[in-house]
């Protein structure tokens, strides 16, 4: 009889434990971020039009946002930055300064690859001080598969 008591107490320990245990991995929270990518875009006003060629994303741990578009020229944007509660690949973008000309006030989404960590597209639509409005849209290159 004792044998069995000892079975049976040992049975219920683990299922105790066994339901303190999480049941699933939670989403990974994003809390600073700095990435570069290369890949095609655009940046479009109406004055002009400019190709990216790769962009910059510092996303710091206060909320605080800087964007940098490598064109012929190189343009930059400010804002705040919080992650999607439906995706932990999604960031919500809100621009409060820069593109092109002007302190341009707007939203925008970065989208992340499955890693969390590289940069997969980037767009934003912003309004300038002079009410005309800015567009970014960027798609990274694919990354090169490593050979084995």
């Amino acid at each position: 009889m004792s044998l069995n008591l000892r079975l049976i107490n040992k049975l219920w320990l683990a299922i105790l434990l066994g339901s303190l245990l999480p049941v699933g991995v939670a989403a990974q929270k994003i809390t600073s971020l700095s990435a570069t990518a290369k890949g095609t875009g655009s940046i479009v006003s109406r004055v002009d039009k400019h190709d990216i060629t790769s962009v910059m994303v510092i996303l710091n741990e206060n909320g605080e946002a800087n964007f940098t578009f490598y064109t012929d020229l190189q343009l930059s944007a400010t804002g705040n930055w919080s992650q999607s509660k439906s995706s932990n690949t999604s960031i919500n973008i809100k621009i409060t300064g820069g593109i092109v000309s002007g302190n341009a006030n707007g939203t925008g989404k970065l989208l992340l690859r499955k890693d969390g960590k590289t940069i997969d597209r980037l767009t934003i639509q912003a309004t300038a001080a002079d009410g005309s409005k800015t567009t970014v849209n960027f798609v990274a290159d694919k990354p090169s598969e490593k050979p084995s």
